[in-house]
């Protein structure tokens, strides 16, 4: 009994064990059986005429019966199949009668794209796309195989080799979900030419090739199709397998995301105001009025805002929190959920410091006591900043990983261990200002500090000559540099009539890499600044102390002016920000991005652990290079909050934020009719049907009771035309 209903169940209708209805077409035939008329001969000479003409007709009427029998029969077995609710696919039984059925490979491509997260109703652009995928692999043929790509940023190949089983392919693309990121449609076509290649060569029974695209036709993944690149793809695709859309897009859809999401200050301090600034943008020609957004700090909402957002437009809200402890610190800015929720917050893993501190190297007793008063003129019992003035020796003596920032003022020369030192320190993270000086050797900053032996470059640029005595003063061409952004706006500032006597001419090692942040008015870099591994350094060619002096003129010409004019502590104050920001944006990265990290000193005895905003904890090892240690993780595949744990001796945790990219909340899409004309429309979710074509679920049972109806009608006539021509 159980393997009749495995039977019925594989059958193509709803209730299959309604066919059992069609044993009662045996009905027609039993009694015609029984019915028939049984002879006893008898002698009889008047009816000799009689037979005579019964045997001349008697094939016709045999005929009449069958016929009639068979109509009879008809009728009782359409109206079985019609109670049976049939749901076999037409375009699959055509192909079955053709002889094409069970060689044919079905490749899927799943769009899984945020924007595929789109939802209408209580269905995603994603459900959608599963549903039509399962149909397809549902109207299949015994034999035929499948494969299945999702595009994706990188795509992924989820099933490489044909799967010949339905249920299996059904299970794996209903266990799909979106990812958080975009997609790039040529890596998707090249990872689709790749399978197709060999798919080809190892399944040769299977003939024909069908490429089953299932997207939303997002303007950011499918513009790609217009280079040469991705048509030349597409185009040996297309003579090699028959390419089908499946549009699950909508095409006036409407989105609002939060695009940005950054901390003002990157100095942040327990105890003291820090602001956060969240931008906000419209997809639509809908203008969004009252939004509520909030500010979350470590899961506990803080702040909460209206505001209006212009269609097409954008809109900044700026919110202040304090934080009153130090430390790890989560904050979330949120908008209240729309039809593509997952855009709708984005993260910042923000430390909090108790102070920022900074160790001020000096060449020369007094080099750094002006620098160590613009870094924190207040001298308060709770400063802002925390700056500690030693002489040079002190770059092999101090735990340069407990400081944010180092400053070398006036040093004159370095050693080999030293420049070690400050390379590991800025790599893993830290800032480093080199303020320049009379007592200044360039040969051993080149050799030391330009990579000249170890290859292990620090400075952005190479020392060249003091230049001529004359006036010079500093010439900001577009203020752009966040170095001097805050002085746009402020030329009575005393930025540019900052008076410089001296300053050492430099030239870039890389000028695509260093970019100057202040010029003087005759074209030479005032400050440079590059990144050098997570870290940053900053070239100022001038002095930060009076005590740099040109001593070939009398009485001696200081360098410069510049720690007595009002324009000093601000100065100072952005390149410390700027130089800490490293540290602070390693924290902070998009989906698919790594997780990157480094330890001086003492490091942990056990590998890392990091969590994921799912809960899951995965392990990474730590790389060790000379005093350095080095990790990282690649995991980044959701958007939220990753908690990095450290083992003894450290026993410390540091979070991470990921978010996305926003730019797949725009949802406008490129008109199919753009795409190039090998593709077959096969759905597209504006069409007032909303069905697939090819596998629509049309209403079957009503043609077989229309064909019950003709059937009976049809043996009553016929009933009738024969009994009278019998007659």
């Amino acid at each position: 009994m159980g393997s009749l209903s495995a039977f019925l169940q594989s059958l193509p209708f709803a209730n299959a064990a309604m066919l059992l209805w069609g044993l009662a077409a045996g009905l027609p035939i039993i009694i015609h059986l029984l019915s028939r008329r049984k002879y006893r001969e008898t002698a009889w000479a008047a009816m000799d005429f009689l037979l005579a003409a019964v045997r001349k007709n008697a094939r016709r009427i045999r005929i009449e019966q069958l016929i009639l029998l068979l109509v009879r029969v008809a009728v009782l077995v359409a109206l079985a199949v019609a109670l049976a609710d049939p749901v076999f696919s037409l375009s699959a039984s055509l192909s079955a009668a053709l002889g094409s059925g069970g060689r044919t490979h079905y490749l899927l491509v799943l769009d899984v794209s945020y924007s595929m997260d789109y939802r209408t109703g209580d269905k995603s652009r994603l459900d959608r796309a599963k549903e039509l995928a399962a149909q397809v692999v549902h109207d299949s043929r015994q034999g035929d195989g499948f494969t299945l790509v999702l595009m994706g940023d990188p795509p992924q190949v989820a099933i490489s080799d044909p799967a010949f089983d339905p249920r299996d392919v059904a299970d794996e693309i209903e266990s799909l979900r979106v990812r958080h990121g975009g997609a790039s449609l040529s890596m998707t076509l090249a990872e689709i030419e790749t399978v197709l290649q060999e798919v080809q060569r190892r399944q040769t029974r299977l003939t024909a090739t069908r490429i089953c695209f299932f997207t939303d036709l997002g303007r950011t993944t499918w513009e790609e199709a217009a280079t040469p690149d991705c048509g030349s793809r597409m185009g040996r695709l297309g003579e090699k397998a028959s390419l089908a859309l499946f549009d699950v897009g909508q095409a006036e859809a409407a989105n609002l995301a939060v695009t940005a999401f950054e901390l003002r200050d990157a100095l942040v301090t327990a105890g003291r105001n820090s602001t956060f600034e969240a931008e906000v943008q419209a997809f639509g020609s809908r203008e969004r009025t009252g939004k509520r957004i909030v500010l979350l700090v470590d899961g506990q909402q803080v702040r909460a805002e209206s505001l209006e957002v212009p269609a097409n437009g954008r809109a900044t809200v700026s919110l202040t929190h304090t934080f009153d402890a130090p430390g790890e610190h989560q904050v979330e800015v949120r908008l209240s959920d729309d039809a593509l929720p997952l855009d709708n917050h984005r993260w910042l893993s923000v430390p909090a410091r108790e102070t920022v501190e900074v160790l001020c190297v000096e060449g020369r007793e007094g080099a750094a006591r002006h620098l160590a008063y613009a870094l924190e003129p207040g001298r308060t019992s709770r400063p802002r900043v925390r700056p500690s003035i030693r002489l040079e020796n002190a770059l092999l003596e101090q735990d340069l990983s407990r400081f944010d920032c180092v400053a070398l003022c006036n040093v004159a020369r370095f050693s080999r261990e030293e420049a070690d030192v400050l390379y590991d320190y800025v790599s893993s993270g830290g800032g480093l200002l080199v303020a320049l000086g009379d007592q200044v050797q360039p040969e051993s900053y080149h050799e030391r500090l330009g990579g000249g032996a170890s290859g292990r470059r620090l400075l952005p640029a190479r020392l060249e000559r003091v230049a001529p005595a004359g006036s010079y003063f500093f010439a900001p061409p577009d203020y752009r540099h966040p170095i001097v952004a805050a002085f746009a706006g402020h030329e009575r500032s005393g930025l540019l009539t900052t008076p410089v006597w001296k300053y050492v001419q430099v030239r870039p090692y890389d000028s695509a890499a260093a970019r100057v942040a202040l010029p003087f008015d005759s074209g030479d870099p005032a400050i440079l600044e590059q990144s050098v591994g997570r870290g940053r350094v900053i070239l100022l060619t001038t002095a930060v102390s009076p005590d740099s002096v040109d001593r070939a003129t009398d009485p001696p010409t200081p360098w410069t002016a510049l720690t007595t004019w009002p324009s000093f502590p601000p100065l100072v104050q952005e390149i410390l920000a700027f130089a800490v920001r490293g540290r602070f944006a390693a924290r902070n990265v998009l989906v698919g991005d790594s997780l990157e990290g480094s330890l001086l000193g003492a490091t942990p005895t056990e590998p890392l652990t990091v969590q994921t905003p799912q809960g899951e904890t995965e392990r990474v090892p730590l790389q060790h290079t000379g005093e350095i240690s080095t990790w990282s993780f690649g995991g980044t595949a959701a958007s939220g909050v990753y908690a990095v744990g450290f083992g003894p001796p450290l026993d410390r945790i540091k979070q991470f934020a990921v978010n996305i990219n926003p730019r797949e909340s725009d949802l406008e899409r490129i008109d199919p009719e753009w795409l190039p004309g090998r593709f077959d429309p096969e759905f597209h979710a504006d069409a007032a049907d909303g069905g697939l074509p090819s596998t629509k679920p049309a209403p079957y049972f009503r043609y077989f009771l229309g064909l019950v109806l003709a059937l009976l009608l049809a043996e009553t006539a016929l009933a009738g035309y024969f009994g009278n021509a019998s007659a």
